[in-house]
C-alpha cells in the first residue's frame, strides 16, 4: 500500500460541530498542513458546494471566517474517490498518516471501516469525541493485531460550538482540546515516532483550539472527568426530556452516580499510584465540577435529550456504560449506571 507523498497531511472524518470546528482550526496553523474533508456521502460535498466551497466559522465576537483550502474525498460506490473527479480517476488507496475523527462514538467503527485498507502501524488516529471505549470496539472490530494496529491519540473538547448548517459553525464558548498518546500494548513496542508525535505536536499550533498535550494517565483523568459529569446529565435529563436545571432538584441521584464513579476510579489499574487521583476524584470534588457546569448551562439541552426524541440510537453504551464495564473489570458495583444504560436504551427502541 503506497505512503503518501505528504506524511504531514491530515485527514478529518466527521464532520459536524466538533469536527468542523478542528478542520477549522487547522488551517490556521503556521505553515498550515495540507487537509482532506472525508465525506461519507454524497450529500455533503452538494452542502460543501452550497457553502461556496469553504469552511464557516462565525468567532464569539460575532465575525466571520472562511476558509477554502481543503483536499476532498467522497465516499461513492465502496471507494474513496477524490473531488473533482475525472472518467478516470480510481478510488484513492493512499495510506493516511494522520486521521482525526468526530463521528458519534456509535458510528466509530462503522465510519472506520471503509478507512481500514488505508490505515497500518505508522498511521494515528486521533479520537476526538464524547463518550469513552471507542478504541476497544475498534480493535476488537478492525484491528486485531497489536502489530499492525494505528497508534491512537484521546483528545478531549471542551469548547462550545454549534453547527449552524454543514461546514458552517459558530465558536460559543472559548476552552481547551486536551490531547494524549494512548501507550501501545507491549505485544507491540514499536516506537510511536514520527507520526504519532506530528499530531500532538501540530495542534498546540492552532490559536483557537488551544490545545495541549499531556502525559496519558493526565489526559485520561481529563477524560473521565468529563464523563463524570455526562453520566449524570445525559441520561437523566434524556429520561426526563429536559433542560440541564432539572438535574438541581435530583441531589440523592447525582450523589449515588457519583459516588459509583468515584470507586471505579479509584480501582482503575492504569491510574494507580498516580499522585492526586484520591482527591480528584473525590465525591465532594466530582459534585462541584457538576455544579459548577450545570450552572452555565442550565438552559442547554443536551444531546441526548435530542437524540431520543428523534428515535436516534444514544450514546449511552459509551457514557455510562463505560463506567459499568470498567466497574466489572475492576469489581466495583454500579448499579444506577446500570440501571440509565438499560432504561435509555430502551426508551431508544421504543
Amino acid at each position: 500500500m503506497p505512503r503518501s507523498e505528504s506524511s504531514s497531511r491530515i485527514h478529518v472524518l466527521g464532520l459536524g460541530s466538533i469536527g468542523t470546528f478542528t478542520a477549522h482550526g487547522l488551517s490556521e496553523i503556521p505553515s498550515r498542513p495540507s487537509v482532506t474533508l472525508l465525506l461519507h456521502r454524497e450529500s455533503l460535498l452538494s452542502g460543501y458546494q452550497e457553502n461556496g466551497n469553504q469552511m464557516l466559522l462565525t468567532t464569539r465576537e460575532g465575525s466571520q471566517i472562511g476558509y477554502s483550502c481543503y483536499d476532498l474525498e467522497v465516499y461513492r460506490k465502496n471507494g474513496w474517490y477524490p473531488e473533482p473527479s475525472s472518467p478516470s480517476s480510481g478510488a484513492m488507496n493512499r495510506s493516511i498518516s494522520h486521521l482525526i475523527i468526530s463521528v458519534k462514538a456509535t458510528q466509530t467503527v462503522s465510519a472506520l471501516q471503509p478507512l481500514k485498507h488505508r490505515l497500518d502501524a505508522q498511521s494515528t488516529i486521533l479520537f476526538l469525541q464524547n463518550g469513552s471505549g471507542m478504541i476497544d470496539e475498534v480493535n476488537e472490530s478492525l484491528f486485531p493485531n497489536p502489530k499492525t494496529r494505528p497508534s491512537y491519540i484521546i483528545g478531549v473538547i471542551s469548547h462550545g460550538v454549534t453547527l449552524n448548517r454543514p461546514f458552517d459553525v459558530t465558536h460559543t464558548g472559548f476552552a481547551a482540546m486536551s490531547l494524549g498518546l494512548v501507550p501501545r500494548s507491549e505485544e507491540a513496542p514499536h516506537p510511536q515516532e514520527f507520526s504519532s508525535s506530528y499530531l500532538l505536536d501540530h495542534l498546540p499550533l492552532s490559536p483557537r483550539l488551544n490545545a495541549t498535550s499531556y502525559p496519558y494517565t493526565e489526559v485520561l483523568q481529563i477524560q473521565l472527568e468529563k464523563l463524570a459529569v455526562n453520566a449524570f446529565c445525559n441520561p437523566l435529563c434524556a429520561l426526563n426530556d429536559a433542560k440541564n436545571g432539572f438535574l438541581f432538584t435530583i441531589p440523592d441521584t447525582r450523589r449515588e452516580i457519583l459516588t459509583e464513579i468515584s470507586n471505579v476510579v479509584l480501582a482503575l489499574p492504569e491510574l494507580r499510584d498516580v499522585p492526586g487521583v484520591e482527591e480528584r476524584f473525590a465525591v465532594d470534588r466530582l459534585e462541584a465540577t457538576v455544579n459548577a457546569i450545570l450552572t452555565k448551562t442550565a438552559d442547554t439541552t443536551c444531546s441526548m435529550v435530542w437524540d431520543l426524541r428523534a428515535g436516534r440510537e444514544t450514546e449511552v453504551r459509551f457514557i455510562n456504560g463505560y463506567w459499568v464495564k470498567r466497574g466489572r473489570e475492576v469489581g466495583v458495583r454500579t448499579p444506577v449506571n446500570e440501571y440509565l444504560v438499560e432504561e435509555v436504551t430502551n426508551r431508544s427502541r421504543r
